[in-house]
């Protein structure tokens, strides 16, 4: 069955705009991000006006500072009458079933893909002694920056043969560029600064270890790149990371720089015995996210919305005027 489906998130339209369901035909309003005020307002008329309404969420978030608290605030409210939500992971499903206090049965997990062919291996790579290690992260705390910055001279002071390559930009980049000025590893450890997402295989290729420090992942699309690009992959074990790829492609680590470092020096330790060959990975994770499945099955759950199940206009009102006052009777 085809759809008329307005996409709305802050990501996808950054100009503020109202929905004209009228003129567009549109049959479901799809909302993105649970920090998009576009797409709370976007989902939240929708059922008002009686519209299919589905909500995609990408990250997690905590309960505990004001940011996290207001935001899921808005996300109870506005997924009340929500009528399906789709999560990239189940750690990210048990997440805003918690915030937004919605029935678990309403949320279908699909995880994100790539398109494969844009992230293939190189085959012309050298076949030198050097392990080349690939950073390609926001620096910023909650993606491990601090983390990087505390373990990149252990590795190196480890061993000799290793290199790093690191691209990136955000607020912890001169802590890094500090820590390798201090450590002497200018001749080791290259910081690339930002780079688009079209040169991110460009980059991912030069190496030999795909390293993500992070403290917190819904699912984490750049560790499917890398094993694309035919990379071991070091990464913490947290939020969905575990969910994303088999044991034999990744190597898990606490959150902690000794156990980082551990966790990657056994990572070199493979790849100098060639106990596994990375560039088989590129076919097993092709067969394993691909967008057309995706597709199929955002689509089964816009099947799967029942019009007769639909709450009236008057239903709804009560359902939000139960909410309380700031988010019920005076919204």
């Amino acid at each position: 069955m085809g759809y008329n489906i307005a996409m709305v998130c802050d990501f996808f339209y950054p100009q503020p705009g109202g929905v004209e369901f009228h003129i567009e035909s549109i049959d479901i309003v799809h909302g993105h991000a649970s920090m998009s005020s576009l797409a709370h307002e976007g989902v939240f008329h929708g059922s008002i006006m009686g519209l299919k309404t589905v909500f995609t969420d990408h990250s997690l978030y905590g309960f505990a500072d004001t940011g996290s608290i207001l935001g899921n605030k808005a996300l109870k409210f506005t997924l009340n009458c929500t009528d399906r939500v789709i999560c990239v992971s189940n750690t990210c499903k048990e997440n805003i079933v918690l915030r937004g206090a919605i029935d678990p049965l309403l949320v279908s997990v699909i995880p994100n893909a790539v398109i494969s062919t844009d992230f293939l291996p190189d085959p012309s790579k050298p076949k030198d002694d050097k392990i080349t290690i690939v950073v390609i992260s926001r620096l910023f705390p909650n993606k491990g920056a601090d983390l990087l910055t505390g373990m990149i001279p252990k590795i190196c002071q480890a061993n000799s043969k290793v290199n790093f390559l690191v691209a990136g930009d955000g607020p912890k980049f001169i802590d890094i560029q500090q820590s390798i000025e201090k450590n002497r590893l200018q001749d080791r450890v290259e910081l690339i600064g930002g780079v688009k997402h079209e040169k991110v295989r460009d980059v991912m290729v030069k190496g030999h270890i795909y390293l993500h420090p992070s403290l917190t992942e819904a699912f984490g699309t750049v560790l499917v790149e890398a094993a694309s690009c035919g990379l071991l992959v070091v990464t913490t074990r947290v939020g969905g990371i575990p969910e994303v790829l088999p044991n034999d492609m990744t190597i898990f680590a606490n959150p902690a720089v000794d156990s980082l470092v551990e966790s990657t020096l056994r990572a070199i330790k493979i790849i100098e015995e060639k106990r596994i060959d990375p560039s088989k990975f590129h076919d097993e994770v092709k067969h394993m996210y691909d967008w057309t499945d995706v597709a199929i099955r955002t689509e089964n759950v816009y099947d799967s919305i029942d019009e007769s199940s639909k709450l009236t206009t008057l239903e709804q009102f009560r359902k939000y005027y139960i909410m309380g006052l700031s988010k019920g009777k005076y919204r």
